[in-house]
C-alpha cells in the first residue's frame, strides 16, 4: 500500500521556536525571490541577483510582493526620487545656517546609522562589559532600563514641626537646596530714606487692590529722578538689554513715556496706560539702577524705583485693567526680585516665582499663548504681542527649573509663534543681537519638552535620557554665539558678546548636567574605582565636561567683564552647582581617573570666588561652602578622613539630587492676639432696647419689660423707654433729635390679657428690682432666691434664664 500523506504540522524546535517542516520531495535550491521573478539563481546566501536589486536581506527565504506591473514600480521611484532631492536641498540650507561644513549625509556616500550613545560623552568612556561587582552594565536590551525606585532623585522636601514645608525639586539650584533647612524670613526692609512707611506698606499690599491714597501719589512723584539722570538710566537699560533682559521699544520710553510724564500738558489726563507706563518706567529705572558701575551694588535706591512701579500698578490694578505695559512691568519685576535676590534665605527668588507665575496668569487672561493672526491684527500687533509671550514662557520655564517645579505654561495649548530674527528687533540692534533673544526662545520650547519627560513623576528610561542629550547637543547654536574653550580671541570680544556666548554655553551645559545628574551619582557610588566602566558612565563624563565648560567659561567673562559677572548672581550659582558635583565625584571615587583634573578645577573655582569674594554678594555668601567643598575634596584625594566626613558626604548626597525629608526644628515666632470677643451688633433691632444704666439686654427681657412699661402708663409705647444716654423716646439721631419710630408701638393686647391683677405698686418694685444684687445659678435649677448673700455677676449668655427664674419667683 502507498503510504499516506498527511497534513504538515510545525515541530517545536529546540530553542522554542515553531519550525516549518519542509514537504517531502526536491528541495528548492534557488532562493524565493529568484523563483518569483522566475530568474537564474548562484545558489549563494545572499545570491547575486538579490544584492545587485537591493533585497539581499531578504535571501534566500524572503521575497518582495508582487507589484501591480513595472510601470507603477518606476512612477513611485520617480516620485521617491524627486522627494529625496527636495529633503537633500532642505538640509543644504539648514546646514549653511548652523554651520560652515558640509552635513554628512550630503557627501554622497552612504553613512551609517548614528550610534545609540553621543560621541562627545563616549568616546573617553570604554566599552562596558558584562556585569559585575561594580554595577557595570549587562550585555543585551535592557542594559538602559533602571527600577525607578533605584534611582533616588526625586528632590528635598522641608517639614516644619507645625506642618509648614516647601520643595526644592531635582533640578534645583544649589544655593536654594543649601538653606533649604532654614526658614525663609519675612522681607527686611532696608533703609529707604525717600519713603516713608506708609509708602513702604502701600507697595506690599497685592497688587489686585487699588491705591486711592493721595499722599502717597504725590510721594511717588517727587522720588522720580531728574530727566537728564532718567535719560542716563534708560540707556543703562537699554546697554544691557543686549543679553540680560529683553528691551522695549526705546522711542516708546524716550519719545511717549518720558514727556508724558515729565512734560506732561495741561489737557492730559490719567489713564490706565499712563499708570501702567509709569510702573513699566520705574522698573527700568530699578533694573539700570542695579547694574550702574557708578552705584554700589544691591543699591537701595533700585529697591526705591522697585517698590514705587508696584504703586503705580495698583493705581490701576492688571486683574481688572490688562495691558501689555503691565505684563512687561511685571515681567521686569521678577527679573529684579531674582537678581536682587543676595540674602542667604534667597526669599527674592522664591518671590520672583510667584511674581511670574502671576504675569504668565496675566498673560493668558488676554490670550498671548495663541496666534494673534487669528483675530486679524496687524503684524505690529502680532509681533509684539509674541514678544511678550515668549519673554513670559521663558522666564516662567527657567525660574521653575531652578526650583525644580513644573511651569505654569504647557505647550500643548500654545500656538503663538516663536518671533523670526527681523520680528525680534525692537531698537538699533543688530541681527546678531536679536539672534541671541529667539534662540534662548527656541530653546525653552525644547527645556519644555525636556522637563516633561526626564524630570516628570515617572523616571524615564536610560535610553530616553540619552536621546535627550542628542537632541541638546545638537541643538544649533548661530556662528555668532559659538564659544571655543580654551583658545583665545583676538581682538578681544565686545563685553555684551561675551555675556552672549557666557549664557548660551550655561544654558546648554546647565540642562545636560541636570539631565545626566542623577546617573552620574548613582554611578559614582556603585562603581568608586572607576565610574566610567559603570553602565552610566556617558553620564559621569557629561557632567564633568559640562562642569568643565561652565568653570571655563565663567572664568573667562569675569575675567573680561568684572563688573557685570560680580553682580550676576546665576553665573555663581552655576559654578557652585558644578564644584559640589566634582567633588562629590572625588570623594566618591577618589581613585579614579577624573578625581586628578576634577580637583584642580575645584581649585580654580574656590580661587575664583575668593577674588569676587570683595565685590561679589553671591561669592561671599558660599565662600565657606566652596572651602569645605575643597576640604573635603583634599581629605578624600589624601586620604586622610576629616571629622566631618560622615556629615559631608551625607549632605553632598542631598545637593547632588537625592530625594530627602528635612525636619525643621523649632517655629517661627508669631504675634497672637488675645481671645475672640463678641461685641453686641450696632444695628437697630426691634427686640434691643437699653436700660436705665445703658447696658445690653436680651430679646427676651426687653419684650417683658416692655410689658411691664405699658402696665405702668397705658398711653405710654415702646418709644417711652429711656436709652442709656438718658434720652426718651429712642435714640437720638445725629442732629441731636430723638427718633420716635424706631420701633412700633406697642398695642396692650398681651398685657390686659396675661397680668390683669397686677398693681402699679408691683410694678414699682418689679422696675426697681436689683438683677445684680439678687442672681443665683441656683435658681436657674429650682433654688430660692436669698437677699442677704453675695452673688456674682451673670454672663450675657445667661441673662434669659435668670429672667425667666425671677419672674417665676414672683409668682407672676
Amino acid at each position: 500500500m502507498a503510504p499516506t500523506r498527511t497534513a504538515e504540522k510545525d515541530t517545536p524546535a529546540a530553542d522554542g521556536e515553531t519550525k516549518q517542516r519542509r514537504k517531502p520531495g526536491r528541495a528548492p535550491v534557488s532562493c524565493a525571490e529568484c523563483r518569483r521573478l522566475k530568474l537564474r539563481c548562484d545558489r549563494k546566501v545572499p545570491c547575486e541577483t538579490c544584492v545587485k536589486r537591493g533585497c539581499s536581506a531578504l535571501c534566500p527565504d524572503g521575497s518582495l510582493p508582487t507589484m501591480k506591473g513595472p510601470r507603477k514600480a518606476a512612477a513611485d521611484a520617480e516620485q521617491l526620487k524627486k522627494r529625496v532631492k527636495e529633503l537633500e536641498a532642505a538640509l543644504k540650507t539648514l546646514q549653511e545656517t548652523v554651520s560652515d561644513e558640509p552635513h554628512p549625509l550630503l557627501g554622497g556616500e552612504p553613512t551609517a546609522a548614528p550610534p545609540a550613545v553621543p560621541e562627545s560623552i563616549t568616546e573617553a568612556s570604554p566599552p562596558a562589559s558584562s556585569s559585575n561587582s561594580n554595577g557595570s552594565a549587562s550585555q543585551g536590551g535592557d542594559e538602559y532600563e533602571l527600577d525607578p525606585d533605584v534611582l533616588d532623585a526625586f528632590g528635598t522636601l522641608t517639614l516644619g514641626s507645625r506642618g509648614e514645608a516647601r520643595f526644592f525639586g531635582q533640578t534645583a539650584r544649589s544655593e536654594y537646596l543649601l538653606h533649604a533647612p532654614e526658614r525663609i524670613v519675612a522681607y527686611e526692609t532696608l533703609n529707604l530714606p525717600r519713603l516713608t512707611n506708609i509708602t513702604i506698606d502701600e507697595a506690599y499690599k497685592d497688587l489686585d487692590m487699588f491705591c486711592t491714597s493721595d499722599d502717597v501719589g504725590e510721594e511717588a512723584m517727587t522720588c522720580l529722578p531728574p530727566i537728564t539722570k532718567a535719560l542716563h538710566l534708560c540707556d543703562i537699560f537699554f546697554t544691557y538689554s543686549k543679553f540680560l533682559w529683553y528691551p522695549v521699544s526705546r522711542e516708546y520710553i524716550v519719545d511717549d513715556l518720558i514727556p508724558s510724564i515729565y512734560h506732561p500738558t495741561e489737557v492730559a489726563y490719567c489713564h490706565v496706560t499712563k499708570k501702567h507706563g509709569l510702573s513699566l518706567l520705574l522698573m527700568i529705572f530699578a533694573l539700570a539702577t542695579l547694574f550702574d558701575p557708578d552705584m554700589p551694588p544691591y543699591a537701595a535706591e533700585a529697591h526705591e524705583f522697585y517698590l514705587l512701579a508696584r504703586v503705580s500698578l495698583r493705581w490701576a490694578p492688571p486683574a481688572y485693567d490688562t495691558t501689555l505695559a503691565s505684563i512687561q512691568a511685571l515681567i521686569y519685576m521678577s527679573i529684579y526680585l531674582e537678581m536682587s535676590d543676595c540674602e542667604p534665605a534667597h526669599t527674592g527668588s522664591h518671590k520672583a516665582w510667584m511674581q511670574i507665575r502671576y504675569a504668565t496668569s496675566m498673560g493668558q487672561s488676554i490670550g498671548l499663548h495663541l496666534c494673534s493672526a487669528r483675530w486679524r491684527l496687524d503684524d505690529a500687533a502680532q509681533a509684539k504681542r509674541a514678544r511678550v509671550f515668549w519673554q513670559l514662557a521663558t522666564y516662567d520655564a527657567w525660574l521653575s527649573f531652578g526650583y525644580g517645579r513644573p511651569p505654569s505654561i504647557s505647550l500643548e495649548y500654545v500656538d503663538s509663534e516663536v518671533p523670526k530674527v527681523e520680528d525680534a528687533i525692537v531698537n538699533d540692534e543688530s541681527p546678531e543681537d536679536a539672534s541671541y533673544f529667539v534662540w534662548s526662545w527656541q530653546f525653552t520650547k525644547m527645556l519644555h519638552t525636556i522637563m516633561a519627560s526626564a524630570f516628570g513623576a515617572k523616571q524615564p528610561t536610560y535610553a530616553k535620557i540619552i536621546e535627550l542629550d542628542r537632541r541638546v547637543r545638537d541643538f544649533p547654536v548661530p556662528p555668532a554665539l559659538r564659544l571655543v574653550c580654551g583658545v583665545s580671541e583676538t581682538p578681544p570680544a565686545p563685553a555684551h558678546l561675551s555675556m552672549q556666548r557666557l549664557l548660551v554655553t550655561m544654558t546648554k551645559e546647565m540642562t545636560l548636567l541636570n539631565l545626566h545628574r542623577p546617573y552620574f551619582s548613582l554611578a559614582v557610588k556603585d562603581a568608586s574605582e572607576d565610574p566610567l566602566r559603570h553602565k552610566f558612565g556617558p553620564s559621569v563624563m557629561a557632567v564633568y565636561r559640562s562642569a568643565w565648560r561652565i568653570l571655563t567659561t565663567v572664568h573667562n567673562a569675569y575675567t573680561a567683564a568684572p563688573g557685570i559677572v560680580g553682580r550676576y548672581g546665576l553665573v555663581w550659582s552655576y559654578s557652585l552647582a558644578c564644584a559640589i558635583l566634582l567633588c562629590l565625584l572625588i570623594a566618591r571615587a577618589s581613585s579614579s581617573p577624573l578625581a586628578g583634573p576634577c580637583f584642580v578645577e575645584l581649585e580654580k573655582v574656590c580661587k575664583l570666588f575668593e577674588e569676587a569674594a570683595s565685590q561679589c554678594q553671591f561669592a561671599s555668601n558660599n565662600i565657606d561652602v566652596i572651602r569645605k567643598l575643597r576640604k573635603q575634596a583634599q581629605s578624600a584625594m589624601t586620604s586622610v578622613r576629616a571629622e566631618d566626613d560622615v556629615a559631608i558626604a551625607s549632605e553632598l548626597d542631598r545637593l547632588g539630587g537625592k530625594t530627602q525629608l528635612i525636619k525643621i526644628i523649632g517655629e517661627r515666632q508669631l504675634f497672637c492676639h488675645s481671645k475672640a470677643v463678641f461685641a453686641p451688633s450696632s444695628r437697630s433691632s426691634g427686640l434691643e432696647v437699653s436700660n436705665l444704666s445703658g447696658a445690653y439686654v436680651q430679646p427676651l427681657v426687653a419684650q417683658d419689660m416692655r410689658t411691664f412699661y405699658q402696665m405702668a402708663d397705658p398711653g405710654v409705647g415702646t418709644n417711652g423707654l429711656a436709652n442709656g444716654n438718658g434720652n426718651v423716646n429712642g435714640v437720638a439721631n445725629g442732629n441731636g433729635l430723638t427718633n420716635a419710630t424706631a420701633n412700633a408701638p406697642y398695642n396692650g393686647s398681651f398685657m390686659s390679657g396675661a397680668y390683669p391683677d397686677l398693681s402699679q405698686a408691683d410694678v414699682a418694685t418689679l422696675m426697681n428690682f436689683d438683677l445684680s444684687a439678687m442672681w443665683d445659678p441656683s435658681v436657674s435649677q429650682g433654688g430660692s432666691l436669698q437677699g442677704t448673700a453675695e452673688y456674682t455677676q451673670p454672663n450675657p449668655a445667661d441673662s434669659e434664664a435668670t429672667w425667666r427664674a425671677l419672674v417665676q419667683q414672683l409668682g407672676i
